[in-house]
């Protein structure tokens, strides 16, 4: 973070054309982009900043933000732009309240209520670590098993040979997937993309605040399945969603598939760390 936020400069703040611009602060916000506090006025703003890229950079989160915003509250964008050959994406500040699980569920079915007519999404998130193809599909299992795991797969096999002495387990697992009575029934909904602890937060009415999507209309079981990858939600969360929006028969079993794809994200993305989990997972297929 420091290299980037030696980058950022008060000529950069007042190209953004804000009144009185003021108090800027690098903060905390993901691995990803440099991200600062600032202040315009008395009102405070959340910018984040990518080096080297330009205007279109923030595209897909931006068209993200737009679609969650007509089902859920999510930071509301101020501007987008390029500026001294770095893209930014200024949002409106976001005061932290308390933790309420059982809203943070009730929230998600209603997001996951609102329906596409297709698997895919507007805008295609070109400027992700592993670029997602969001083109249109018919199918659930083809969109999942073509324009996620396939591609996903082969990049991993760059960076892991042994993965290739696993290929009849991949095989097994599209398979099952493109078999599936449930995958060809499922309705397109629209999903939040990267549902971990770290892309929710609560506002000061300890409403949930849905943050940094990676959206696109799938299988809602996709979300909650990501969602138990890592510590951060309790049962509060699945109970009330539970409630909203009962799953069907068979959901755990079809859980470890988006298991498997998130664990084999974030091993091409950090490395062996993931391996045994990725490993016990892919032969379990």
């Amino acid at each position: 973070m420091a290299a980037a936020v030696s980058k950022i400069s008060m000529d950069f703040i007042t190209r953004l054309n804000l009144q009185n611009p003021h108090d800027v602060k690098p903060v905390n916000g993901g691995d990803t982009n440099a991200t600062y506090s600032l202040y315009s006025g008395d009102k405070r703003y959340f910018l984040k900043v990518q080096p080297n890229q330009d205007r279109h950079y923030f595209d897909h989160e931006v068209a993200s933000l737009k679609a969650l915003s007509e089902w859920v509250k999510v930071p509301k964008v101020m501007k987008q732009g390029e500026n001294q050959g770095s893209a930014y994406l200024l949002m409106n500040w976001i005061e932290t309240g308390s933790n309420n699980q059982s809203a943070l569920g009730e929230a998600l079915a209603k997001l996951h209520h609102a329906k596409g007519k297709a698997f895919g999404f507007e805008v295609n998130a070109d400027n992700d670590y592993f670029p997602k193809n969001n083109t249109w599909s018919s199918s659930w299992g083809e969109f999942f098993v073509h324009q996620r795991l396939e591609p996903l797969m082969a990049l991993a096999k760059k960076q892991a040979l042994w993965l290739n002495q696993r290929g009849d387990h991949f095989e097994n697992l599209k398979k099952t997937i493109l078999a599936d009575d449930h995958v060809r029934q499922v309705e397109p909904s629209l999903l939040h993309g990267d549902l971990w602890a770290g892309n929710f937060m609560f506002d000061t009415n300890d409403q949930p605040v849905f943050i940094d999507p990676n959206s696109f209309y799938g299988n809602r079981e996709y979300d909650l399945a990501v969602s138990k990858v890592f510590p951060g939600f309790n049962e509060d969360f699945y109970s009330s969603y539970e409630a909203a929006y009962p799953l069907e028969d068979g959901y755990q079993d079809r859980f470890k598939w988006y298991e498997f794809y998130y664990v084999l994200l974030h091993f091409v993305r950090f490395g062996d760390i993931y391996a045994p989990r990725l490993n016990r997972l892919l032969i379990s297929f």
